[in-house]
């Protein structure tokens, strides 16, 4: 009798340790979705169908946390729609969590709460920080003069303030970069512009690149500061899979889609890794299928998904 008492003990005790080896592993995840829904979801255009259809997304989709931009007059419907908790950084710009926003990081002296902001949750007693970003839209990341060299390309992009503005960012990163090992950092938004990662010796002629490799310099400069690219991380190839974010004109049906990747998950930290990604895109004010279920598409932007596991 002692002995089966003792037998049923230890299955007791090995099933109560499975089970909470489980529960710890889901506790673990954290899913981070980024997208820019062309102001609230293009509601003038479209009306109450365009912020409905992108709060059906963002519910089916099950990120913890969501990095909005051109939000403007959507950010109280969504966090009351999710029941998150969340941050309106400025017009532009909003976070939205599933779990408890301990802090909020601006810097309105050196970049606007329209460029960059962010966030610290405390995700089951553990600290993450998260940032939201907007680049400038200019010059047009559609319009890259593919015929002229690398060194005239990135003279062309650097014209504009995308370059000052992610040297401002990274810059106003550094003491929590320095933390990133004990409190892991995500970093999202649209960024844009393409990625060196994408614009490769492979996918020169693909893509309408038109033949050129470019060292785009925001990608370059968050590679350099240790972020890693958790799309491109998880999908190492662009050739098979390029990752569209943005379709060229979007609102036509005559346009040919571009493909082009300029909305961005980026993360560091020892604590953290991306198991998975994936980029979706849609023509504005058409149908979009997204996990078996069909919503109205109101933006002109893409987004991103990625799955991390925090130690």
């Amino acid at each position: 009798m002692k002995k089966c008492i003792l037998t049923l003990g230890l299955f007791a005790l090995t099933f109560m340790g499975t089970s909470c080896t489980k529960e710890v592993q889901k506790d673990n995840t954290l899913k981070v979705l980024s997208w820019n829904i062309w102001h609230e979801g293009h509601s003038n255009k479209y009306g109450k169908q365009a912020c409905d259809g992108v709060i059906g997304v963002l519910k089916k989709s099950e990120a913890d946390i969501i990095l909005m931009i051109e939000t403007y007059g959507a950010s109280d419907k969504v966090a009351d729609s999710l029941g998150y908790y969340h941050r309106l950084l400025s017009s532009n710009l909003s976070i939205y969590s599933r779990y408890p926003i301990v802090k909020t990081y601006t810097f309105p002296d050196q970049i606007s709460t329209f460029n960059f902001g962010g966030v610290e949750i405390l995700m089951h007693g553990k600290k993450v920080r998260i940032f939201d970003t907007w680049l400038h839209y200019l010059p047009d990341a559609r319009c890259v003069p593919t015929e002229k060299s690398e060194a005239e390309i990135l003279a062309w992009d650097d014209a504009g303030t995308r370059d000052d503005e992610i040297r401002t960012i990274i810059s106003l990163l550094k003491p929590f970069i320095a933390e990133s090992d004990s409190i892991p950092m995500i970093m999202g938004g649209d960024f844009n512009i393409h990625s060196h990662l994408d614009w490769t010796e492979a996918t020169k002629n693909l893509y309408n690149h038109g033949g050129a490799v470019v060292n785009w310099t925001v990608s370059k400069s968050m590679e350099e500061a240790g972020f890693i690219d958790s799309f491109r991380e998880v999908n190492p190839d662009p050739v098979k899979n390029i990752g569209t974010t943005w379709l060229t004109a979007a609102d036509s049906l005559e346009t040919p889609n571009r493909q082009d990747r300029i909305d961005y998950i980026y993360y560091q930290g020892k604590t953290i890794k991306a198991t998975a990604s994936q980029c979706y895109d849609n023509y504005l004010g058409k149908q979009f299928q997204f996990e078996g279920e069909p919503f109205f598409y109101g933006s002109d932007h893409g987004f991103v998904l990625t799955e991390f596991s925090i130690k």
